[in-house]
């Protein structure tokens, strides 16, 4: 394994923020980059960034930034390991950015929507960089977090249950070292390793347990109803609870399609309530949908949020297409899509990620996409 030295954080957003204070708060040389000009002023100014407790309170972190620059080639110099805390729609544009100056054995790290090393390893190769380039991506951010101001971050919670992969899956011990050495069990993290990055990307629970209740409240929710709960009781019925479950249900035969062994999402609630609250035992999907420390989330308050924008182009339009390469039907997921696009007058079909974007052949069989997955060529 690679000594962890310099790490570079492009985008400094909530979660890039968060990454930045940790890992300079644990002495590493930490380089920090975002796309939009004047976001990194704060953090150029006073050189650190504070990280406050859930109560908005001084924690004691505090990050010193070795670097916060406009100057992705001067960030990205001589890093160890890169990582890229962003929502995805704005990967791509990331590893555009970045893929010019991606230097040999360097070990990039996408967090937020599993899969989206496909899409470095996609832009990579259309930039001409022939450097061997680590890519690894984890299921969701490591931090329940919020950017305040322009050097402080609050941390609200560490998302203790990660799964990593790496394209191509080949490399995955060697990335899982690296993350694991990142993210260690001191910080009560459990990391799992994926298959392969259609693996984290199943792994998106936003995109089954957001979209569901934001449909079926639609009303409630464009009227602005400040008593409403994303996961509140009156919200999940029984009947919203249905729906979910078949959602889970057609991504977790996505996955057996591949010859992926998926938890079902009560067995995934399972795993974090048994680190949190010793629960050992099975849990019904209603009991298990109805989480006390997440029911009292308020909002949203729109139907423009990113439990929709978000959550149905890069989390169910992606179900809907690996569906489509692999024969298998996802009706439930699809009728969210077509309700969501009404909902909101937009084309999720047409701008949300597909299997092409992953740099997937819609035409390969199975055992072509294992083999591309597992060592990056059929």
């Amino acid at each position: 394994m690679i000594e962890i030295k310099k790490i570079a954080i492009l985008g400094a957003g909530n979660g890039g923020f968060m990454c930045a204070a940790d890992f300079a708060d644990q002495g590493y040389e930490v380089r920090l980059f975002d796309a939009l000009e004047g976001k990194l002023n704060g953090v150029m100014e006073k050189g650190i960034i504070e990280v406050l407790d859930i109560d908005s309170k001084p924690s004691g972190m505090i990050g010193e930034i070795a670097l916060a620059s406009e100057d992705i080639a001067a960030v990205i110099k001589g890093a160890d390991v890169i990582i890229n805390p962003v929502p995805y729609f704005v990967t791509e544009t990331y590893a555009k950015l970045a893929a010019p100056y991606l230097e040999q054995g360097q070990v990039v790290i996408s967090l937020g929507k599993g899969g989206a090393s496909l899409t470095w390893a996609k832009v990579i190769k259309e930039s001409g960089n022939k450097n061997k380039i680590f890519l690894a991506d984890c299921n969701t951010l490591p931090y329940g977090a919020s950017r305040l101001n322009d050097y402080q971050v609050r941390l609200e919670a560490r998302t203790q249950n990660l799964m990593v992969a790496s394209f191509p899956a080949k490399d995955t011990d060697f990335v899982y070292e690296i993350f694991s050495t990142l993210w260690n069990t001191e910080n009560g993290y459990v990391i799992r390793k994926g298959v392969n990055p259609i693996d984290t990307l199943l792994v998106d629970y936003n995109a089954i347990t957001h979209t569901p209740p934001m449909i079926c409240n639609a009303a409630r929710i464009e009227k602005g109803d400040k008593d409403f709960h994303l996961f509140g009781v009156k919200e999940n019925t029984p009947a919203v609870c249905r729906v979910m479950e078949r959602v889970d249900r057609e991504r977790m035969a996505l996955g057996e399609k591949l010859g992926m062994k998926q938890n079902t999402l009560e067995e995934e609630i399972l795993l974090v309530k048994w680190n949190r609250d010793g629960v050992d035992h099975p849990l019904p999907f209603y009991e298990a949908i109805h989480t006390p420390f997440l029911e009292v989330c308020e909002g949203p308050f729109n139907l423009d949020a990113r439990h929709l924008t978000e959550d149905i182009p890069y989390g169910l339009v992606t179900f809907s297409s690996l569906g489509k390469m692999l024969g298998v039907p996802t009706p439930v997921i699809d009728s969210i899509i077509t309700i969501s696009e009404a909902l909101l007058d937009r084309d999720f079909w047409s701008d949300g990620r597909t299997v092409e974007e992953l740099g997937l052949n819609p035409k390969w069989s199975v055992e072509q996409v294992r083999d591309y997955l597992q060592n990056g060529k059929i």
